[in-house]
């Protein structure tokens, strides 16, 4: 026994001297991820999804979404200050970090500059018509608001953060403006407002969330030497998942911000499951000494290590069953959070029973020295003493409790099929932030913001003129406009000559005419980016844009505008003219995102159940008492999200990983709670004699652990990325309502007279998980 403990020791410095030699290389790579931080809710869509390869293939044919919509009060489309900000960005300028206007934008139009191209030679629209096509795109609803818009390269959108800063640089040089005055909006702004909310959540709130779990840790085992040592290996898990995030060569994006304080706290509670073993040991042997407590480390290592290692498998799984998922950020949240909680705690199990053996806790060996005459410490008997009543009151009232439970979930249960998503603006940023502000401004003024497009292709058998496709595109581009929700439609018919209204030769030679000089004219159509022309096969693109701010469903308005073309191509097809269409833009990429997550909901927490149900029967080595045990662990989730389904709050990208990753800490409770009642039963005592053991010694662990990683992560409650703060607030309510359903309804079912003749756990694997009972698990 003694020839172990050395052993201890040397796995202590040796994995400190590891951990120091790593240190510099976690730095880096950390510090790289943060720096990489780069968001793109529009590629959330994974791609060989068809609205991703339609997207793709759209922004190669034409151009991409990566616009900047900027205006100003008092911005109109006489503003002279509209066209000298147009020259100002499409003339050679090299910026102050070294990019060119031309690497940087693709291109730049205004309402004063589009409505100065219309009215001059060829077209020579009135001044009142030119306006009149713009509307809603450059020009306001009122027929006078305007702004410009700036289509980003590839690069451009690489370097938002220091496009957008230099477009309003430029702005201010040109409109004389403070820059407050300006309203900016559009994906990359979104972009840029998300990567700075993310990185002042990872180096606010993760200080935070560490600074608060350290001390939950300190609260929960009064060691400072012990909590520094769980700390270490925690700020390891930290760095360590960062870090990875750069050397696989992954941006870090948003969604993956939490994940670092996640492991971190997670470390933190299995720290303190592995230190209330070691101190049941040091009670029950009534150690006096160091050298005493040196046989206290041993046991209570050697009984510990197990169920703890088991409690983060089945955390791991809860966390990896999200790599099912199809959207790359969450996938990836899954595979290394999994894998480096489980490095982490391989960490942590090499360094803290060697601090259990240099720094034995003071106060429980003085303690001991003094025997009974000496209170036992209040912050360890304290939640003990709770446990002890409880017990009386589930005996009196177990069957109301049982029953409500089974209730609750039932009714709740019907609410998660009322339950939806949302990925759109408004569900990525708190009320009041500048981003809805800008939205609500240029809404206001200028109409909806987000795109849709409509490509229509004519087939290689296509006889008609260039005049007569425009007109076709012309009256399609009608058919969206007139449907409800959809406005601010652009075709090349926008930049195309009036239809010719009179009959007889002289219609047919101005039409003859006009066909010509459109031929003539057909590379400056190309040039406009609402027609391309690739390998002799032409695409026509309709633009049109539906709200940003207002709650529609994007699947039933993108359904509408598909059964509403659909006739009209049609149509079209009878009088010979094969037309095919394809849908694509933000608003479809945002639809798909949205179903995605509520498959990714389904499949990852299915999986998850599935393969946490299989370590619980395992255990159990039953069957029939492995489900019946998931039972506590499926309360929580049902429970939260079926209410989120009758309050009507949508599922987001950060609410998606939620029900995984609480399964997977949920049933560690579960599981020690098992462990020890079946341990009683061993011994024949009856039900409620083995739930009150179970409560008087698991009840403080699991209460400790919902602490720390509930209020661990509850920091990240107020950031400003609403999917952040949406996985924090749910992580809490999931993790308090699991532990609702541990000291509550799990006892409640074991304490069934249907249940008590099952017996939960064989002679098996679960003895392995049993330990000594101690004078707090009795007193």
């Amino acid at each position: 026994m003694s020839s172990r403990n050395p052993r201890y020791i040397r796995r202590y410095v040796v994995t400190v001297l590891v951990l120091v030699i790593l240190t510099p290389f976690l730095i880096y790579g950390a510090h790289q991820s943060v720096e990489s931080m780069c968001i793109a809710p529009e590629k959330w869509a994974p791609p060989f999804m068809q609205s991703r390869l339609d997207y793709d293939r759209f922004t190669k044919d034409f151009e991409s979404n990566d616009l900047i919509l900027i205006s100003w009060p008092g911005c109109s489309v006489d503003d002279p200050r509209l066209l000298k900000l147009e020259e100002a960005l499409s003339a050679p300028r090299t910026t102050n970090f070294g990019e060119t206007h031309a690497s940087l934008f693709d291109r730049i139009v205004s309402g004063a500059g589009t409505v100065k191209s219309l009215t001059s030679p060829p077209l020579k629209l009135s001044r009142d018509e030119a306006v009149a096509r713009l509307e809603g795109v450059l020009v306001g609803k009122n027929l006078n608001d305007s702004c410009a818009v700036i289509i980003l390269t590839h690069r451009g959108n690489e370097l938002r953060k220091k496009s957008i800063e230099h477009v309003l640089t430029v702005a201010e040089e040109v409109c004389h403006l403070p820059r407050k005055d300006f309203h900016i909006t559009g994906p990359p702004v979104d972009g840029v407002a998300i990567d700075r909310a993310s990185i002042h959540s990872v180096n606010l709130f993760g200080a935070l969330s560490a600074i608060l779990a350290t001390g939950l840790c300190w609260l929960c085992i009064r060691s400072w030497m012990l909590t520094g040592t769980i700390l270490l290996a925690g700020l390891f898990g930290q760095g360590l998942v960062l870090s990875m995030v750069y050397f696989i060569g992954a941006p870090l994006d948003a969604v993956l911000i939490i994940m670092p304080s996640l492991v971190f706290v997670l470390t933190i509670s299995a720290g303190v499951h592995l230190v209330n073993y070691y101190y049941d040991e040091l009670f029950a042997t009534s150690a006096k000494s160091k050298v005493e407590a040196k046989t206290a480390v041993q046991n209570g290592f050697s009984k510990g290590w197990k169920p703890c290692l088991l409690a983060a498998v089945t955390t791991a799984i809860g966390l990896g069953s999200l790599m099912v998922s199809q959207i790359f950020p969450i996938a990836l949240f899954g595979l290394l959070a999994s894998l480096g909680l489980v490095i982490t705690l391989g960490v942590l199990l090499l360094i803290l029973p060697g601090a259990m053996q240099l720094w034995p806790p003071q106060q429980i060996l003085k303690y001991n020295q003094e025997g009974q005459t000496k209170t036992t410490p209040k912050y360890f008997t304290r939640i003990s003493s709770w446990m002890e009543k409880l017990p009386n009151w589930l005996e009196r009232y177990s069957v109301p409790v049982f029953l409500s439970a089974l209730m609750l979930m039932t009714i709740s249960a019907y609410g998660l099929l009322s339950i939806r998503s949302s990925v759109d603006v408004p569900s990525l940023f708190p009320e009041g932030s500048q981003v809805l502000k800008d939205y609500q401004f240029n809404e206001d003024r200028m109409g909806p913001l987000i795109p849709v497009e409509v490509v229509i292709e004519f087939g290689s058998e296509c006889k008609k003129t260039f005049l007569q496709r425009l007109r076709i595109i012309d009256n399609i581009e009608k058919t969206i406009k007139n449907i409800d929700g959809y406005t601010g439609t652009m075709s090349a018919a926008t930049f195309g000559p009036n239809p010719v209204k009179h009959n007889g030769f002289e219609s047919i030679f101005r039409k003859v005419v006009t066909n010509k000089k459109l031929e003539e004219n057909r590379k400056a159509i190309v040039n406009s980016v609402y027609l391309s022309d690739t390998d002799g096969k032409e695409s026509w693109r309709i633009s049109a844009r539906v709200p940003a701010l207002d709650k529609i469903d994007y699947g039933a308005a993108l359904n509408k505008l598909k059964t509403t073309l659909q006739p009209e191509l049609e149509k079209y097809d009878e009088q010979g003219v094969q037309l095919t269409a394809y849908y694509t833009g933000i608003m479809p990429l945002i639809h798909t995102v949205q179903q995605l997550i509520l498959q990714d909901l389904t499949r990852s927490f299915t999986t998850a159940f599935i393969l946490v149900a299989l370590v619980i029967i395992i255990v159990q080595r039953s069957l029939w008492t492995g489900l019946l045990s998931m039972l506590p662990n499926v309360f929580p989730i049902v429970v939260v999200f079926g209410l989120m389904g009758w309050l009507d709050i949508p599922l987001d990208i950060g609410a998606v990983m939620t029900a995984s990753v609480a399964l997977g800490i949920a049933i560690d409770d579960t599981l020690h709670f098992l462990a020890w009642f079946r341990r009683e039963k061993s011994l024949n005592r009856s039900s409620e004699e083995a739930v009150r053991s179970a409560l008087k010694h698991c009840g403080r662990a699991m209460i400790h652990t919902t602490f720390i990683c509930g209020l661990g992560l509850l920091v990240f409650g107020f950031s400003d990325f609403i999917p952040t703060q949406r996985f924090a607030w749910m992580m809490l309510a999931l993790l308090t309502t699991a532990l609702i359903g541990d000291l509550l309804f799990l006892p409640a079912m074991l304490i069934q007279p249907f249940v008590k003749h099952i017996q939960f756990a064989k002679q098996g694997l679960s003895n392995k998980l049993s330990v000594t009972s101690s004078p707090l698990s009795i007193k």
